[in-house]
């Protein structure tokens, strides 16, 4: 049997060195980690292992592994050290986009991005706010695109240099996406504090006057067209939406941190019936899609609760800074105003009234 033929996705020989190397040197520092920063240890460590190149097909010098390993991991990942977890798990989004592409020279970042050379991130959710709020507008020029504004939200500062970018074209009402290099001129960082996930390397991005050649511009699209579908497919790290030849699988973070909740509160209040109703419900959404992106609210929604329950089964001392169940509720509150597009806001307030 070949190990792409192995059932349980935590059975692979790449998701236990993962779990491995994540036990003995990630976990560890997580707390620190959360009131710090991600520290360049941990992004040579994952390097060595090869995890970079999960995110890559194999044909551009990646690594095969199914999509069902990689959530694993990136979920387990969460549950150890959110803050790293969202340093580094968007790795794959540019080389989604990449793949969009026929451009030789996009394709050739794709060997620099698995071998971990290059690192992704992504910056495109203030495009969901325009024209509401101010967005990154992009100008048609002999070349590419020049953009100006403000990417209020890109995580992973100091490692990522490869970005999936968005803007808005308000001349020809569409979205452009590209893969931006953050290292070229044009590109300014202010660091966010934030009540959660504070050591994830997350900052505000200013673009002025900003080149997006068009070598490397991946997607030019309708605004509408996008807007009706954002929020109800997303894509995975090969740049297809879920479903369409892989199984559906859900957004990574929830089910990491709510398990993680979970087998510490057990440890510490074993055979409580109403912590394993709970790890039964976590168990049976994990494995039970339902349409996007109510699944991805449902799950959630599981994690507010698991962390909560964490906490609780700490006490007084899961309150303590340097107590990880604080660093996981909070993480869990993260996730509630991640990727909010009014589709999955709307699934989240449904959540709450259900």
């Amino acid at each position: 049997m070949s190990v792409d033929q192995v059932t349980a996705p935590t059975e692979h020989p790449a998701y236990r060195e993962f779990a491995e190397l994540v036990g003995a040197v990630i976990a560890p520092r997580a707390v620190e980690v959360d009131a710090t920063e991600v520290p360049r240890s941990h992004l040579d460590a994952l390097r060595e292992i090869g995890y970079f190149a999960w995110s890559v097909p194999q044909e551009h010098g990646g690594t095969r592994i199914p999509a069902a390993v990689k959530n694993a991991a990136d979920d387990l990942l969460f549950g150890a050290d959110p803050s790293t977890a969202l340093a580094l798990t968007q790795h794959g989004g540019p080389v989604g986009q990449i793949l969009k592409s026929t451009s030789p020279q996009a394709l050739a970042l794709l060997p620099k991005l698995a071998a971990g050379e290059r690192i992704g991130g992504a910056g495109f959710a203030q495009i969901r706010q325009w024209p509401h709020r101010p967005s990154t507008i992009a100008r048609r020029v002999p070349g590419g695109y020049r953009i100006d504004g403000v990417v209020r939200w890109l995580s992973g500062w100091g490692f990522v240099d490869t970005a999936w970018l968005g803007a808005v074209d308000e001349q020809n009402s569409t979205y452009v996406f590209g893969v931006g290099d953050l290292t070229a001129p044009g590109v300014e960082a202010v660091p966010l504090r934030l009540a959660a996930v504070q050591g994830s390397r997350t900052v505000t991005l200013t673009l002025r006057d900003y080149l997006l050649p068009d070598e490397y511009v991946t997607e030019v699209v309708d605004i509408a067209a996008w807007n009706a579908l954002d929020g109800s497919v997303h894509p995975n790290e090969r740049g297809k939406p879920v479903g369409e030849k892989d199984p559906q699988l859900p957004s990574i973070g929830a089910i990491g941190l709510a398990r993680a909740a979970l087998i510490d509160a057990l440890t510490a209040h074993p055979g409580d019936p109403s912590l394993i109703r709970l790890r039964e419900e976590l168990e049976h959404a994990a494995i039970t899609p339902r349409p996007e992106p109510q699944w991805r609210a449902q799950l959630d929604a599981l994690a507010v609760r698991a962390t909560a329950a964490g906490l609780v089964a700490s006490g007084g001392q899961g309150l303590l800074t340097d107590n990880i169940a604080q660093v996981r509720a909070r993480a869990a509150l993260f996730l509630q105003v991640r990727g909010l597009s009014p589709r999955v806001r709307a699934a989240r307030f449904e959540q709450y009234v259900n």
